[in-house]
């Protein structure tokens, strides 16, 4: 498939595995992963994992020979199985390159992949959460700067009003903690107000002076 995507404008490096792929990933500005399992079957999902445990963002495209199927937790965006012209690959290419990538979030230094669950810190390797830890981050990251109260979190991220007994909430904030903060014990991203809430900013916003508070 290279000469046919290259004659339709698209740079096409070919690599014989996930370490090449990964070198080069961070070598070059690329766009995007197309992970060829048609002559490899079974090989080819678990490259898009290696990938993705890797902190690899980028779109994937998994091709995948007639009669397989892709598991359900498939580390690909977009899954082709055999039939399929390289019409279709194409477009498919095309698609995933001008979707807008809601799915991760960045705040400061920290960023977030909604999708596989995945937390970075700057050059950090990545750090896998549990559903309830990345939904309790995302929550955080998707208000940044302001203090959102208990009652918040709890509907948000457990979909309870139930106030009686919120230590959940704060064991799991200290369970992210202990993935993004330098010292967890002194957090300067994920702070607390005293009987309020908490809050997700940059360090050099965490001293700032009013705050925004949801409720």
């Amino acid at each position: 498939m290279r000469a046919d995507l290259e004659t339709r404008g698209h740079f096409v490096s070919v690599l014989p595995n996930d370490r090449a792929a990964l070198g080069r990933i961070k070598a070059d500005a690329i766009q995007m992963v197309v992970v060829n399992d048609l002559m490899a079957p079974h090989q080819g999902e678990e490259t898009c994992r290696t990938l993705r445990s890797r902190g690899v963002d980028l779109p994937i495209l998994l091709l995948l020979p007639q009669g397989v199927k892709a598991s359900p937790n498939v580390q690909a965006d977009v899954v082709l199985v055999k039939p399929f012209t390289i019409r279709k690959v194409v477009n498919r290419i095309k698609k995933l390159l001008a979707e807008p990538r809601a799915h991760i979030l960045q705040v400061s230094d920290v960023q977030l992949n909604c999708r596989t669950r995945l937390v970075q810190r700057g050059e950090e390797s990545p750090r896998k959460l549990t559903p309830k830890q990345a939904k309790l981050l995302e929550t955080l990251m998707r208000h940044p700067g302001e203090m959102l109260t208990r009652r918040f979190l709890m509907k948000q991220v457990w979909q309870t009003d139930y106030m009686g007994d919120t230590r959940t909430l704060d064991v799991h904030v200290r369970w992210v903690r202990e993935r993004i903060e330098p010292n967890p014990g002194a957090p300067i991203y994920l702070t607390t107000k005293r009987r309020v809430g908490y809050r997700f900013a940059a360090p050099d916003a965490t001293s700032s002076g009013d705050e925004a508070e949801r409720d």
